[in-house]
Formats: C-alpha cells, structure tokens, sequence
C-alpha cells in the first residue's frame, strides 16, 4: 500500500483538523514542525476553520475579555474562558479596528498605539515606532487587514493629519513600514469626508467615503488592490436622496452594501446591492423596521 505524498497529508488532512491537534502534531518530528509554521500552512488551516461549524466569538466587557465557543451544528452553553491581556489597557481603553485570520487589530486609547493580537495564543506585536508610524486616531484615520500575494500578513493605515494624508503598509513578514501613494488630486484628506472600516473582498479592501452626512453625491467607495497596492475609485450605487448611508458586507467572496435611505429619525427603504464588474446591481429591497435584522448566513 503506497504512502500519501506529504503535502497532502498536511495541506488536505492536518489542516483540517481542531487548533489542539494541529500543536500535537508538531512534536511528531522536525520536518512536521517546519511545515506547520509555513504562512502556506496557516491559510490552509485558517481557511478550513472559518468553514467549521465550532467558531469562536470574543466578548468584550467594561471589565473582562472573554473567549465564547459557538457551535451551530450542536447548539449548548459552554463556559466562555477568560482571556489575559499581555498589554496594558483597560478593555473599556481598547478599540478593535480589523480582525484576520484569528488576529486583531486593536488601538490601544491611552497611548494611541496600533497591536496586533492573537488572544487565543496571548501573542501581541506592537506596530508603533520612533517615526511616529503605528499611531492611530480614531476620529480620523482608517484601517484594513490582508493579506497579499505572498501570503505576507499587511496592516494599512491611512493616516489623516493637519490637512494631509499618508498610506501606510506594515509588512509582518518583514516587520516595518513603508509608504504608499494614494489617489492625485482627490480631496478625501479633508476633516469633512469620514472613511468607513476597510472590508475585505475579492483581493481588494473597500471603504466608504462619506462628504459630512447625508446626499447621495457625496459618498463614493475607495478600493485598495492588496496586490498591486494601488487605489481606485467606483462610484456609489444609484441612489438619489438627501440622506443615504451605505454599509458594505463580504457575501461568499462577493462585495455587497446596504443602503439606508431616510435620515436616522425616518428611514423609510434599505436596499442590497451587489457590485459586478465594477457596476452595482439592485439585489432587493424593503421598507426599514427598527427590529429587522442585518445578518447573511
């Protein structure tokens, strides 16, 4: 009986399996250890684990962070653990930016500090520097979380101050910063225009960009290339009222965005849409409920 070639022993069967069993095999030998600390091997586990139906959610309270496990397949009650943090920062002093792949992305306030941190293995690095890079402000900068083509694990920063604007990539790979170029001529440095969080779809992370609140000429959607590192615009669905908001969602690898159309006293309609080459398509839409729902499966 002929053997499994070994990638397929790891990439098709030990990837699959639970984060406890993936650390036991480590200790089987050396060229198991190496293999399993690949990037190659941690997106192929990470990738079959957000399919599993054991999911983990972290619960942040005014005091506590804790870890609940969720499973839809055999719903229960497990007791959530605690998790320590290995920074110092009050969780009520902590704002979480992005999250991949297990990791977050956290701004700690005190300090203003860009983390990123596994809290299943406490692991943490702080991305701040002596060359002010890794500082963030929540009322005005915006952030994503990717990876690029070499499966290199990337932080992007856009950085707003005094009237300007500087991008940023940190490389976790190799542990720095550089800069990038944004759009020429483009006035989303400005205090007026508010960046959403960045989501991440199809090899590209969308923000919307809104002009203050509310017409609908004022909102337009920036989209970063994690591979090429350059920006572009699209253009917002085709909605006409004085007061729209736009929230984008990723739906099985397809860039998606509700519209809420009304102001947040009176919203009257919310409508899906769905970008397809690079037009946006009308999915659905229906009247606004306070207790409807905004979720996918």
């Amino acid at each position: 009986m002929s053997c499994l070639p070994f990638l397929v022993v790891m990439l098709d069967i030990i990837a699959r399996l639970p984060p406890k069993n993936v650390a036991q095999c480590k200790l089987v030998c050396k060229e198991w250890l190496d293999f399993i600390l690949e990037r190659k091997f941690v997106r192929a586990h990470c990738h079959y684990m957000r399919a599993s139906a054991d999911q983990k959610l972290l619960m942040v309270g005014w005091k506590t962070i804790e870890v609940h496990s969720l499973n839809y397949k055999s719903p229960g009650f497990i007791v959530p653990r605690g998790v320590a943090r290995p920074f110092y920062a009050h969780p009520s002093r902590m704002f979480f930016l992005a999250s991949l792949d297990g990791m977050l992305c956290v701004c700690l306030q005190n300090t203003c500090e860009l983390v990123v941190w596994n809290p299943l293995t406490t692991k943490f690095k702080k991305l701040a520097n002596s060359n002010s890079q890794g500082f963030y402000k929540v009322d005005s900068d915006a952030l994503g979380f990717f990876v690029d083509s070499s499966d290199d694990y990337n932080i992007l920063h856009i950085k707003r101050r005094r009237g300007t604007m500087t991008v940023y990539i940190y490389s976790m790979e190799l542990n720095s910063w550089s800069t990038v170029r944004f759009l020429k001529h483009r006035p989303y440095h400005h205090y007026t225009y508010l960046w959403s969080p960045a989501t991440l779809c199809g090899g590209g992370l969308y923000f919307v960009v809104t002009q203050c609140r509310g017409r609908s000429d004022g909102l337009t959607v920036i989209r970063f290339d994690v591979n090429s590192k350059s920006f572009s615009e699209l253009c917002f669905p085709n909605v006409y009222d004085d007061e729209v908001s736009g929230s984008l969602v990723n739906i099985n690898e397809e860039l998606h965005m509700y519209v809420c159309i009304g102001n947040y006293d009176y919203r009257r309609e919310i409508v899906l849409w769905r970008l397809k080459n690079k037009s946006w398509m009308k999915v659905f839409a229906y009247p606004y409920k306070l207790w409807m729902p905004l979720s996918h499966y």
